[in-house]
């Protein structure tokens, strides 16, 4: 019988745990919400040469005339 019982206090216990963290986490999120960045510009920058920016190395002058 002591068995249970210390098996039912551990999962109260566990329980109990998630819960709060479950609660405090939901109280900081609700207190400190997350800020949109409206910094970023719409549409990645562009070079000219119809790619995209990103690339590691620049085309090379035979791949781009040819």
């Amino acid at each position: 019988m002591d068995r249970v019982i210390g098996l039912l206090i551990l999962a109260f216990y566990v329980v109990c745990v998630l819960g709060l963290a479950g609660a405090v986490t939901y109280g900081v999120v609700r207190i400190f919400p997350v800020k949109d960045e409206t910094n970023k510009p719409d549409k990645p920058s562009d070079d000219g040469t119809g790619e995209p920016q990103g690339r590691l190395f620049r085309r090379s002058k035979r791949e781009a005339t040819g």
